[in-house]
């Protein structure tokens, strides 16, 4: 039986956003992918909680460099968005 809990949630919620994520990068449109960029920095709030409690916090030693390389595709794509207007 399916149990409601913040664990589950936080499965579905980061799942969810991954797969946004996921299409809004794909797109053409720089301002499309920037809004990608902003779902997947999201995704760390659900994310970072389902590393803590499955004792994965290790993983989280990465995080930094995963948020760096989100930034700077971020700043990339609204330097583009700038100069198609």
């Amino acid at each position: 039986m399916f149990e409601f809990n913040l664990f589950n949630f936080a499965q579905f919620a980061d799942q969810g956003l991954s797969l946004i994520g996921t299409l809004l990068l794909t797109s053409i449109s720089a301002k499309t992918r920037m809004y990608g960029f902003l779902v997947f920095v999201l995704v760390n709030i659900p994310g970072i909680y389902l590393l803590i409690v499955t004792k994965l916090w290790w993983i989280l030693a990465v995080t930094p460099i995963w948020l760096v390389i989100n930034f700077v595709g971020l700043y990339n794509n609204y330097k583009e968005s700038r100069v198609e207007n």
